[in-house]
């Protein structure tokens, strides 16, 4: 069971991460796309997941990463984001709710440059309960 006190907390914001043409190249071709200047829709995934491994660190936490399904990602762009903007990501724990022993937790990550925010993300993870 995840620990429900966590809900309304936000992670220390990442340090700054450069977009580089090279890693939106190689997101896009990993989703078959082809060669593209544009950021993908959902390439901040690869930001903002990582933004997240504090609470998967966490032992106070309690969440075992090896019973997460991922149930649903939503984006909400506010600007576009290009290759050379730099961004950073503050994740915020916004609810889990348990459902017949199993938990739902669902996460949501500010993604901010030097203009302010850019994008919001939001992760929603099934948590099995019981044992692996």
């Amino acid at each position: 069971m995840l620990n429900t006190s966590y809900v309304g907390r936000s992670l220390p914001t990442t340090a700054p991460a450069v977009i580089t043409a090279e890693s939106v190249t190689r997101f896009a071709r990993a989703l078959g796309m082809s060669d593209t200047d544009a950021v993908p829709p959902t390439y901040l995934i690869s930001l903002t997941l990582p933004a997240a491994d504090p609470l998967i660190e966490d032992p106070d936490f309690g969440l075992d990463f090896s019973k997460v399904l991922h149930r649903e990602q939503r984006f909400a762009y506010h600007r576009e984001l290009r290759a050379g903007d730099r961004v950073s990501c503050t994740v915020t724990v916004e609810s889990i709710k348990t459902v017949s022993g199993n938990d739902l937790l669902a996460l949501r990550t500010d993604v901010t440059d030097e203009e302010g925010l850019a994008a919001e993300v939001w992760t929603t993870l099934f948590v099995a309960g019981g044992e692996a």
